[in-house]
């Protein structure tokens, strides 16, 4: 089957919210690092956050591959849970920021955007044409059809 509009906008919105994440991550690096080390079981661990910055990119292209490559439900529904959890995330900054616990910065912007840009991907596995990517829009009848 030819990849259908939804995917390849899904593939767009996914990887551009990706790179954000990512130049998100390098521009607070620094940042990172200095919370790490001011926790006192972390502050030797300075493998921990390239670990973590490849896990999430592993993360990433598995579900980038079992979405828009070999259509998986599974993979659609783990990228759907991540989005939700990124419409948490946005909240709580909307919040944060509307109770001034919080200054607008680089990195809440970045993350808003990357965050939008994700669920926007999310909602393209919804759209008719991605459901039949995924084998979920024959009805009845057609399955039948296809298996006597």
């Amino acid at each position: 089957m030819t990849k259908p509009p939804s995917i390849a906008r899904f593939e767009q919105f996914y990887w551009a919210s990706v790179i954000l994440g990512l130049v998100n991550a390098g521009l607070n690096w620094s940042k990172s690092q200095a919370v790490l080390a001011a926790n006192p079981m972390l502050a030797k661990a300075t493998w921990f956050l390239p670990a973590s910055q490849v896990l999430g990119l592993t993360i990433a292209v598995l579900i980038w591959y079992f979405v828009a490559r070999r259509p998986s439900v599974i993979a659609k529904w783990v990228q759907v849970v991540f989005a939700a959890l990124g419409a948490f995330g946005l909240l709580s900054a909307l919040a944060l920021l509307a109770m001034g616990r919080s200054a607008m910065s680089a990195q809440i912007a970045l993350g808003f955007v990357a965050n939008m840009l994700y669920i926007a991907a999310a909602v393209m596995l919804f759209k008719p044409d991605a459901r039949l990517w995924f084998g979920e829009g024959l009805d009845e009848d057609d399955d039948l059809a296809l298996h006597p």
